[in-house]
């Protein structure tokens, strides 16, 4: 996954920031969570207050506010994350490693998905349209195949696939499942997924 940062223009003068939205916002980030420009809510897409909380405040307040607790406030097309500046060493190397294994398995996930998908005659854009999303039986037929179980075995995900889905991206943000109980990918998911496929595509 690429870490490039999206660029906004700043905006001068004193930061003006909610207490409520940022602490809300800080929670999910440091729990691991991303913070999408849009969420979904009742069948639909809708803006998100969190993020816009951290886009009108972000070169004024939050960057700097980060980056003081040690940690950089990463800002990509359509959704906000955290990773660490800190140099790994004592109790950081716990962190390091299990944000190692958090990448691998978001990575085997979607990869997962990405390969099934296509196996099995969907575009991939069913993944990333609210009202379509693979449902849950398809990802069951996936996780299914040999190849795809060792895959996240590989990541260590010993779950099916609806479950490591759930795991892996759903309780970060990275997807969700809508009102048919179908996946879908978030912001993030979609950016992540092309960041994973271009990046073995490059590889081959």
């Amino acid at each position: 996954m690429s870490n490039t940062p999206f660029t906004q223009e700043t905006h001068p003068g004193r930061p003006v920031v909610d207490r409520r939205l940022s602490q809300e916002a800080f929670r999910k980030l440091t729990a691991g969570q991303v913070i999408n420009q849009t969420k979904y809510v009742n069948g639909q897409l809708a803006p998100n207050p969190l993020f816009n909380e951290l886009y009108k405040e972000r070169d004024r307040y939050y960057v700097e506010a980060y980056a003081n607790m040690g940690m950089e406030l990463v800002q990509r097309q359509g959704f906000f994350y955290l990773r660490s500046l800190i140099e790994s060493q004592g109790d950081d190397d716990n962190r390091d490693q299990e944000s190692s294994v958090s990448i691998r398995q978001i990575q085997g996930v979607l990869l997962v998905l990405g390969r099934g998908v296509l196996e099995k005659g969907f575009m991939l854009e069913a993944m990333t349209l609210p009202e379509a999303g693979i449902s849950r039986e398809t990802l069951e037929s996936i996780g299914s195949d040999p190849t795809m179980v060792l895959i996240l075995k590989a990541c260590k995900m010993d779950q099916p696939l609806p479950d490591a889905a759930k795991v892996a991206l759903v309780d970060r943000d990275i997807a969700f499942f809508n009102d048919k109980g179908n996946l879908v990918l978030t912001d993030a998911g979609k950016t992540f997924f092309e960041d994973l496929f271009s990046q073995r595509s490059s590889e081959n």
